[in-house]
């Protein structure tokens, strides 16, 4: 699974890669030319776990990732990734997580503008849950609750390009399957759930820079042994945008 995430990242370099060579290649006021968005993704966030085997509740903890999008005409490429560690961000936990909750979320989209202000996105999710446990440089040592899932997903997207501020709002759901590891062995389940989020672009002045304040709610359910998860976030992404 962890090889999973590092192809997603793979992906947001390619198309990082790609802008940068459409900006060279292309003239300013050229049409051709694509607009990519990068940047750090900064969130506070709690999960609530209901399983049958061990509910969780967070509180509030600091969590990290990256988020960004690749838009050439009507194409539109989206993507994000957050880490959470249950005791927040720390240097030791990228080694050891003697956490009670981890997880790591992916997403990769891609889609079409149907309208100036209106995309329509379909792709992948992938997560890797930790209930309890030691896990030293990834690999567990000890794990109660171990979820491997990926999904389908699909939703809109609506956004502005206003200046200085604009909005962006984002609806998606998903279905997938899970492997669930209780500890005696893997057992597989069919998956649903939903993400919404809502947020402002700041831009910072007359530079290339924007902050993205904004919350976002995260829906995950296992049809089988009576896995829920609700996530609440707030999040601060800082983002640069290729060009305007």
């Amino acid at each position: 699974m962890r090889s999973s995430f590092v192809a997603l990242i793979a992906v947001a370099c390619a198309a990082a890669a790609f802008a940068q060579e459409q900006e060279i290649r292309t003239t300013p006021g050229n049409s051709n030319s694509g607009v990519f968005t990068i940047g750090p993704r900064l969130s506070n966030y709690s999960t609530d776990v209901r399983a049958e085997v061990l509910p969780v509740r967070t509180g509030r903890q600091a969590s990290f990732g990256v988020v960004g999008d690749y838009r050439l005409g009507a194409f539109v490429l989206d993507f994000m990734y957050d880490h959470d560690p249950e005791n927040g961000i720390s240097v030791t936990d990228l080694i050891v997580d003697t956490g009670n909750y981890s997880r790591d979320r992916g997403e990769v989209t891609v889609g079409f503008a149907a309208a100036p202000f209106l995309d329509l996105q379909g792709g992948v999710r992938l997560d890797q849950t930790r209930v309890g446990g030691i896990v030293v440089f990834g690999n567990p040592i000890s794990t109660d609750l171990n979820i491997d899932h990926q999904a389908l997903t699909g939703g809109i997207r609506l956004h502005t390009e206003g200046a200085p501020v604009g909005f962006f709002v984002v609806a998606r759901g998903f279905i997938g399957s899970a492997k669930l590891d209780f500890g005696a062995g893997n057992l597989n389940t069919d998956t649903s759930g939903y993400r919404g989020e809502a947020g402002l672009s700041i831009r910072l002045g007359e530079s290339l820079w924007a902050v993205q304040p904004g919350y976002e709610y995260d829906h995950f359910e296992t049809k089988d042994f009576g896995v829920r998860m609700n996530t609440n976030r707030l999040f601060l992404n800082f983002v640069y945008r290729s060009r305007r």
